[in-house]
């Protein structure tokens, strides 16, 4: 119970820091997505983080976005830096994210 309250405090905040990123901080985001490797494996567990995105679907069982054309930075940036890996892990721990970075660099031990 206790490890579940706290998981959803660690969600619960992951949404204003992004935020913050984006807005206060687009070096940052640029810098830090310059030096991410990879690509989406379309798993949807970025649009269920703290709730699921309302414009979430599934197409023929694939997630989905009504808004993927039009989508805000918090999602069209995800995942910013290694610690949206970990949120995103703490919802769908057995599909690894497609996503990571080198050990060194914006958003490495953080």
């Amino acid at each position: 119970m206790i490890e579940r309250v706290r998981n959803k405090m660690i969600l619960l905040w992951g949404t204003p820091r992004r935020l913050f990123w984006n807005v206060c901080r687009p070096g940052y985001v640029r810098a830090s997505l310059a030096m991410r490797s990879g690509e989406c494996r379309r798993c949807g567990a970025c649009c269920r983080l703290f709730v699921r995105c309302i414009h979430f679907f599934e197409d023929n069982g694939l997630p989905a976005c009504r808004l993927y054309k039009h989508r805000p930075p918090n999602c069209s940036n995800f995942p910013i830096d290694p610690r949206d890996i970990a949120d995103r892990d703490l919802i769908a721990p057995d599909s690894p994210c497609g996503y990571s970075w080198p050990q060194t660099g914006p958003g490495a031990n953080k």
